[in-house]
Protein backbone atom coordinates (compact mmCIF):
# COMPACT_ATOMS: atom_id res chain seq x y z
CA UNK A 1 0.00 0.00 0.00
CA UNK A 2 1.56 3.26 -1.03
CA UNK A 3 1.40 5.89 1.69
CA UNK A 4 1.10 9.50 0.69
CA UNK A 5 1.95 12.67 2.59
CA UNK A 6 -0.91 14.94 1.64
CA UNK A 7 -3.73 16.53 3.55
CA UNK A 8 -7.06 14.73 3.43
CA UNK A 9 -10.44 15.12 5.14
CA UNK A 10 -11.72 12.44 7.46
CA UNK A 11 -15.51 12.17 7.47
CA UNK A 12 -16.53 11.83 11.08
CA UNK A 13 -20.02 10.77 12.17
CA UNK A 14 -21.81 13.46 14.11
CA UNK A 15 -23.76 13.11 17.34
CA UNK A 16 -26.24 10.60 15.98
CA UNK A 17 -23.80 8.63 13.86
CA UNK A 18 -25.23 9.92 10.58
CA UNK A 19 -24.28 13.59 10.24
CA UNK A 20 -20.85 14.06 8.70
CA UNK A 21 -18.35 16.73 9.61
CA UNK A 22 -14.86 17.19 8.24
CA UNK A 23 -11.57 17.15 10.08
CA UNK A 24 -8.30 17.55 8.19
CA UNK A 25 -5.44 15.24 9.12
CA UNK A 26 -2.21 14.12 7.62
CA UNK A 27 -1.56 10.66 6.21
CA UNK A 28 1.78 9.39 7.59
CA UNK A 29 4.87 8.73 5.46
CA UNK A 30 5.83 5.64 7.46
CA UNK A 31 3.76 3.75 10.00
CA UNK A 32 4.11 1.28 12.82
CA UNK A 33 0.95 -0.63 13.67
CA UNK A 34 0.87 -2.08 17.20
CA UNK A 35 -1.83 -4.48 18.41
CA UNK A 36 -1.85 -4.05 22.21
CA UNK A 37 -4.41 -6.67 23.19
CA UNK A 38 -5.14 -9.10 25.99
CA UNK A 39 -5.16 -12.81 25.31
CA UNK A 40 -8.97 -12.89 25.16
CA UNK A 41 -9.04 -10.27 22.42
CA UNK A 42 -6.21 -11.94 20.52
CA UNK A 43 -8.04 -15.27 20.63
CA UNK A 44 -11.20 -13.63 19.27
CA UNK A 45 -9.61 -11.43 16.63
CA UNK A 46 -6.05 -12.40 15.66
CA UNK A 47 -7.01 -15.43 13.52
CA UNK A 48 -8.55 -12.96 11.06
CA UNK A 49 -5.38 -10.93 10.63
CA UNK A 50 -3.79 -10.94 7.18
CA UNK A 51 -0.35 -9.24 7.12
CA UNK A 52 -0.74 -8.75 3.36
CA UNK A 53 -3.32 -6.06 4.12
CA UNK A 54 -0.52 -3.74 5.26
CA UNK A 55 2.59 -4.64 3.21
CA UNK A 56 4.49 -1.41 3.89
CA UNK A 57 3.62 -1.14 7.58
CA UNK A 58 5.73 -2.38 10.50
CA UNK A 59 3.26 -4.59 12.42
CA UNK A 60 3.88 -5.62 16.04
CA UNK A 61 1.82 -7.62 18.52
CA UNK A 62 1.93 -6.94 22.26
CA UNK A 63 0.17 -9.21 24.77
CA UNK A 64 -1.18 -7.11 27.62
CA UNK A 65 -1.84 -9.85 30.18
CA UNK A 66 0.48 -9.47 33.17
CA UNK A 67 2.00 -6.25 31.84
CA UNK A 68 2.65 -3.71 34.59
CA UNK A 69 2.04 -0.02 34.08
CA UNK A 70 5.81 0.55 33.95
CA UNK A 71 6.17 -2.24 31.35
CA UNK A 72 3.36 -0.75 29.29
CA UNK A 73 4.88 2.74 29.26
CA UNK A 74 8.29 1.31 28.35
CA UNK A 75 6.80 -0.71 25.47
CA UNK A 76 4.99 2.37 24.16
CA UNK A 77 8.15 4.44 24.26
CA UNK A 78 10.19 1.76 22.48
CA UNK A 79 7.55 0.85 19.90
CA UNK A 80 6.26 4.41 19.44
CA UNK A 81 3.28 3.33 17.31
CA UNK A 82 1.61 5.47 14.68
CA UNK A 83 -1.52 3.33 14.93
CA UNK A 84 -2.43 1.59 18.19
CA UNK A 85 -5.08 -1.15 18.28
CA UNK A 86 -6.75 -1.73 21.65
CA UNK A 87 -9.62 -3.83 23.00
CA UNK A 88 -10.78 -5.64 26.13
CA UNK A 89 -8.14 -5.67 28.90
CA UNK A 90 -5.98 -3.10 27.12
CA UNK A 91 -4.26 -0.67 29.45
CA UNK A 92 -4.96 3.05 29.47
CA UNK A 93 -2.71 5.03 27.15
CA UNK A 94 -0.61 7.44 29.27
CA UNK A 95 -1.04 11.07 28.29
CA UNK A 96 2.69 11.79 28.06
CA UNK A 97 4.66 8.59 27.54
CA UNK A 98 6.86 10.53 25.09
CA UNK A 99 7.43 14.25 24.51
CA UNK A 100 4.92 15.59 21.99
CA UNK A 101 7.57 16.20 19.33
CA UNK A 102 8.73 12.55 19.55
CA UNK A 103 5.35 10.81 19.91
CA UNK A 104 4.23 9.20 16.64
CA UNK A 105 0.73 8.22 17.81
CA UNK A 106 -1.91 9.53 15.42
CA UNK A 107 -4.70 6.96 15.55
CA UNK A 108 -6.18 4.62 18.22
CA UNK A 109 -8.40 1.91 16.75
CA UNK A 110 -10.41 0.42 19.62
CA UNK A 111 -11.87 -2.92 18.58
CA UNK A 112 -14.72 -2.84 21.08
CA UNK A 113 -17.09 -0.28 22.60
CA UNK A 114 -16.29 2.23 25.33
CA UNK A 115 -12.92 3.97 24.93
CA UNK A 116 -12.91 6.02 28.13
CA UNK A 117 -10.91 3.49 30.15
CA UNK A 118 -8.26 3.25 27.43
CA UNK A 119 -8.00 6.68 25.80
CA UNK A 120 -7.64 9.92 27.80
CA UNK A 121 -9.81 12.72 26.45
CA UNK A 122 -6.76 14.94 26.08
CA UNK A 123 -5.47 12.74 23.23
CA UNK A 124 -8.59 13.50 21.20
CA UNK A 125 -8.19 17.17 22.05
CA UNK A 126 -4.63 17.01 20.67
CA UNK A 127 -5.91 15.61 17.38
CA UNK A 128 -5.35 11.86 17.84
CA UNK A 129 -8.08 10.10 15.86
CA UNK A 130 -10.00 7.49 17.89
CA UNK A 131 -12.52 4.97 16.61
CA UNK A 132 -14.48 2.14 18.21
CA UNK A 133 -16.90 -0.44 16.86
CA UNK A 134 -19.43 2.28 16.07
CA UNK A 135 -22.80 0.80 15.15
CA UNK A 136 -21.34 -2.50 13.97
CA UNK A 137 -22.94 -4.73 16.64
CA UNK A 138 -25.79 -2.58 17.91
CA UNK A 139 -28.26 -5.00 16.35
CA UNK A 140 -27.02 -7.92 18.46
CA UNK A 141 -27.66 -6.04 21.71
CA UNK A 142 -31.02 -4.75 20.51
CA UNK A 143 -32.00 -8.32 19.58
CA UNK A 144 -31.16 -9.45 23.11
CA UNK A 145 -33.28 -6.65 24.55
CA UNK A 146 -36.17 -7.86 22.39
CA UNK A 147 -35.58 -11.41 23.61
CA UNK A 148 -35.75 -10.32 27.26
CA UNK A 149 -38.83 -8.16 26.70
CA UNK A 150 -40.77 -10.94 24.98
CA UNK A 151 -39.60 -13.60 27.45
CA UNK A 152 -40.74 -11.44 30.37
CA UNK A 153 -44.11 -10.75 28.78
CA UNK A 154 -44.66 -14.46 28.15
CA UNK A 155 -43.45 -15.52 31.65
CA UNK A 156 -40.84 -17.81 30.13
CA UNK A 157 -38.97 -18.74 33.34
CA UNK A 158 -42.11 -20.44 34.65
CA UNK A 159 -42.77 -22.60 31.59
CA UNK A 160 -41.08 -25.77 32.90
CA UNK A 161 -43.26 -25.73 36.05
CA UNK A 162 -46.46 -25.41 34.05
CA UNK A 163 -45.46 -28.18 31.69
CA UNK A 164 -46.10 -30.33 34.78
CA UNK A 165 -49.11 -28.26 35.90
CA UNK A 166 -50.74 -28.11 32.47
CA UNK A 167 -54.29 -27.40 33.58
CA UNK A 168 -53.13 -24.36 35.60
CA UNK A 169 -51.12 -22.75 32.79
CA UNK A 170 -53.40 -19.68 32.61
CA UNK A 171 -51.81 -18.59 35.89
CA UNK A 172 -48.83 -17.54 33.77
CA UNK A 173 -50.81 -14.42 32.75
CA UNK A 174 -48.90 -14.04 29.49
CA UNK A 175 -49.06 -10.73 27.64
CA UNK A 176 -48.59 -9.40 24.12
CA UNK A 177 -46.21 -6.65 23.06
CA UNK A 178 -48.70 -5.10 20.65
CA UNK A 179 -50.12 -1.83 21.90
CA UNK A 180 -47.83 -1.65 24.92
CA UNK A 181 -46.13 1.60 25.89
CA UNK A 182 -42.38 0.98 25.67
CA UNK A 183 -40.01 3.51 27.21
CA UNK A 184 -36.39 3.50 26.09
CA UNK A 185 -33.87 5.17 28.38
CA UNK A 186 -30.97 6.17 26.14
CA UNK A 187 -30.79 7.21 22.51
CA UNK A 188 -27.52 5.87 21.22
CA UNK A 189 -27.04 3.33 18.45
CA UNK A 190 -28.44 0.42 20.47
CA UNK A 191 -31.55 2.33 21.50
CA UNK A 192 -32.23 3.44 17.93
CA UNK A 193 -31.76 -0.12 16.64
CA UNK A 194 -34.16 -1.39 19.29
CA UNK A 195 -36.77 1.23 18.42
CA UNK A 196 -36.65 0.11 14.78
CA UNK A 197 -37.19 -3.50 15.89
CA UNK A 198 -40.15 -2.56 18.08
CA UNK A 199 -42.09 -0.78 15.34
CA UNK A 200 -43.41 -3.90 13.52
CA UNK A 201 -44.84 -5.14 16.83
CA UNK A 202 -47.21 -2.18 17.05
CA UNK A 203 -45.76 -0.91 20.31
CA UNK A 204 -46.04 2.75 21.30
CA UNK A 205 -42.42 3.85 21.79
CA UNK A 206 -41.17 6.89 23.71
CA UNK A 207 -37.59 7.75 24.66
CA UNK A 208 -35.52 9.94 26.92
CA UNK A 209 -31.79 10.65 27.18
CA UNK A 210 -30.51 13.75 28.92
CA UNK A 211 -29.02 16.28 26.51
CA UNK A 212 -30.26 14.74 23.27
CA UNK A 213 -31.66 17.51 21.04
CA UNK A 214 -35.33 17.29 20.08
CA UNK A 215 -34.38 17.38 16.41
CA UNK A 216 -32.67 14.04 16.79
CA UNK A 217 -35.82 12.35 18.13
CA UNK A 218 -37.78 13.96 15.30
CA UNK A 219 -35.27 12.67 12.74
CA UNK A 220 -35.88 9.11 13.94
CA UNK A 221 -39.64 9.62 14.26
CA UNK A 222 -39.66 8.93 18.02
CA UNK A 223 -41.68 10.77 20.63
CA UNK A 224 -39.51 12.09 23.43
CA UNK A 225 -40.29 12.64 27.10
CA UNK A 226 -39.34 15.80 28.93
CA UNK A 227 -37.79 13.93 31.86
CA UNK A 228 -36.78 10.49 33.09
CA UNK A 229 -39.66 10.60 35.57
CA UNK A 230 -42.13 11.09 32.74
CA UNK A 231 -40.57 8.21 30.79
CA UNK A 232 -40.96 5.78 33.72
CA UNK A 233 -44.46 6.89 34.60
CA UNK A 234 -45.69 6.38 31.02
CA UNK A 235 -44.11 2.96 30.36
CA UNK A 236 -45.57 -0.55 30.57
CA UNK A 237 -42.13 -1.76 29.49
CA UNK A 238 -38.91 0.08 30.31
CA UNK A 239 -35.67 -0.78 28.51
CA UNK A 240 -32.38 0.60 29.84
CA UNK A 241 -29.87 1.40 27.07
CA UNK A 242 -28.26 4.44 28.65
CA UNK A 243 -24.49 4.91 28.91
CA UNK A 244 -22.81 5.06 32.30
CA UNK A 245 -21.33 8.40 33.28
CA UNK A 246 -21.35 10.80 36.22
CA UNK A 247 -24.87 11.95 35.34
CA UNK A 248 -26.42 8.48 34.98
CA UNK A 249 -24.76 6.43 37.71
CA UNK A 250 -27.50 5.20 40.05
CA UNK A 251 -30.10 7.42 38.40
CA UNK A 252 -32.63 4.57 38.27
CA UNK A 253 -33.34 4.45 41.99
CA UNK A 254 -36.30 3.35 44.11
CA UNK A 255 -38.19 6.60 43.50
CA UNK A 256 -37.88 6.12 39.75
CA UNK A 257 -38.80 2.42 39.81
CA UNK A 258 -41.93 3.13 41.84
CA UNK A 259 -43.21 5.22 38.93
CA UNK A 260 -43.60 2.07 36.84
CA UNK A 261 -47.07 0.51 36.97
CA UNK A 262 -47.52 -2.77 38.89
CA UNK A 263 -46.49 -5.74 36.75
CA UNK A 264 -44.38 -3.63 34.38
CA UNK A 265 -41.44 -5.13 32.49
CA UNK A 266 -37.96 -3.78 33.30
CA UNK A 267 -35.04 -4.77 31.03
CA UNK A 268 -31.42 -3.61 31.25
CA UNK A 269 -28.95 -4.17 28.39
CA UNK A 270 -27.05 -0.94 29.04
CA UNK A 271 -24.91 -0.69 32.17
CA UNK A 272 -25.59 -2.26 35.55
CA UNK A 273 -24.40 0.73 37.57
CA UNK A 274 -27.12 2.95 36.12
CA UNK A 275 -29.57 1.01 38.34
CA UNK A 276 -29.81 0.70 42.12
CA UNK A 277 -30.04 -3.10 42.12
CA UNK A 278 -31.16 -3.43 45.74
CA UNK A 279 -34.02 -1.05 45.04
CA UNK A 280 -34.87 -2.95 41.85
CA UNK A 281 -35.08 -6.26 43.70
CA UNK A 282 -37.21 -4.71 46.43
CA UNK A 283 -39.65 -2.90 44.11
CA UNK A 284 -39.89 -5.89 41.78
CA UNK A 285 -41.01 -8.11 44.67
CA UNK A 286 -43.45 -5.55 46.03
CA UNK A 287 -45.02 -4.56 42.70
CA UNK A 288 -44.63 -7.73 40.65
CA UNK A 289 -42.23 -6.28 38.09
CA UNK A 290 -41.07 -8.66 35.39
CA UNK A 291 -37.30 -8.26 35.19
CA UNK A 292 -34.77 -9.17 32.48
CA UNK A 293 -31.12 -8.26 32.99
CA UNK A 294 -27.96 -8.77 30.92
CA UNK A 295 -25.75 -6.34 32.87
CA UNK A 296 -25.07 -5.96 36.56
CA UNK A 297 -23.41 -3.61 39.04
CA UNK A 298 -20.83 -6.31 39.79
CA UNK A 299 -20.13 -8.96 37.18
CA UNK A 300 -20.83 -11.67 37.92
CA UNK A 301 -23.32 -10.65 40.61
CA UNK A 302 -22.57 -11.97 44.08
CA UNK A 303 -24.09 -15.34 44.94
CA UNK A 304 -26.15 -13.65 47.65
CA UNK A 305 -27.40 -10.88 45.33
CA UNK A 306 -31.18 -10.47 45.76
CA UNK A 307 -31.47 -10.49 41.98
CA UNK A 308 -30.53 -14.18 41.87
CA UNK A 309 -33.60 -15.17 43.88
CA UNK A 310 -36.03 -12.69 42.34
CA UNK A 311 -39.12 -14.68 41.27
CA UNK A 312 -39.45 -14.91 37.49
CA UNK A 313 -36.37 -12.81 36.75
CA UNK A 314 -34.41 -13.62 33.61
CA UNK A 315 -30.67 -13.10 34.12
CA UNK A 316 -28.20 -13.55 31.26
CA UNK A 317 -24.40 -13.42 31.75
CA UNK A 318 -23.67 -10.21 29.77
CA UNK A 319 -23.97 -11.94 26.40
CA UNK A 320 -26.08 -9.43 24.45
CA UNK A 321 -23.15 -8.51 22.26
CA UNK A 322 -21.07 -9.17 20.46
CA UNK A 323 -22.45 -12.56 19.53
CA UNK A 324 -19.92 -15.18 18.50
CA UNK A 325 -20.61 -14.66 14.80
CA UNK A 326 -20.05 -10.90 15.13
CA UNK A 327 -16.31 -11.03 15.92
CA UNK A 328 -15.39 -11.38 12.26
CA UNK A 329 -17.62 -8.40 11.49
CA UNK A 330 -15.87 -6.31 14.14
CA UNK A 331 -12.44 -7.32 12.88
CA UNK A 332 -13.30 -6.43 9.29
CA UNK A 333 -14.71 -3.10 10.50
CA UNK A 334 -11.46 -2.28 12.31
CA UNK A 335 -9.18 -3.43 9.49
CA UNK A 336 -11.07 -1.32 6.96
CA UNK A 337 -10.70 1.67 9.26
CA UNK A 338 -6.94 1.14 9.61
CA UNK A 339 -6.55 0.74 5.87
CA UNK A 340 -8.60 3.88 5.29
CA UNK A 341 -6.58 5.82 7.81
CA UNK A 342 -3.29 4.88 6.18
CA UNK A 343 -4.67 6.09 2.86
CA UNK A 344 -6.12 9.31 4.29
CA UNK A 345 -9.68 8.17 3.63
CA UNK A 346 -12.86 8.61 5.73
CA UNK A 347 -13.27 6.51 8.87
CA UNK A 348 -16.31 4.92 10.50
CA UNK A 349 -17.16 4.97 14.20
CA UNK A 350 -15.03 8.01 15.03
CA UNK A 351 -15.22 9.04 18.70
CA UNK A 352 -15.47 12.82 18.83
CA UNK A 353 -15.14 14.80 22.05
CA UNK A 354 -18.93 15.03 22.24
CA UNK A 355 -19.39 11.28 21.81
CA UNK A 356 -16.59 10.64 24.31
CA UNK A 357 -18.30 12.77 26.95
CA UNK A 358 -21.60 10.88 26.59
CA UNK A 359 -20.12 7.41 26.47
CA UNK A 360 -19.67 4.87 29.23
Amino acid sequence: MGLTHDMRSSIIPGFDGSTAVERPWESPRTSRLVFALGQESQTCFRPGFDPAQFPEVDVRWLTMDGLTLADWERELRELNPTVLVTGWRSRRVPEDYLPAEECALRYVCHLTGSVREVVPRVLIERGVVVTNWGNAISHTIAEHAMLLVLACLRSMPQWPHYMEQWTRRRVLATRSLRGKRVGVHGFGAIARELIAMLRPFGAEVVAFSHGVPSAMYHEHAVRSCDSLETLFSRSDILVECEALNSCTQGVVDERMLLLLPPGAVFVNVGRGQVVDEDALARVARERGLRVGLDVFRDEPPAMDSPLRTLPGAILSPHIAGPTEDAFALLWDFAMKNISSYLQGLPLQGVVTEEIYDRST
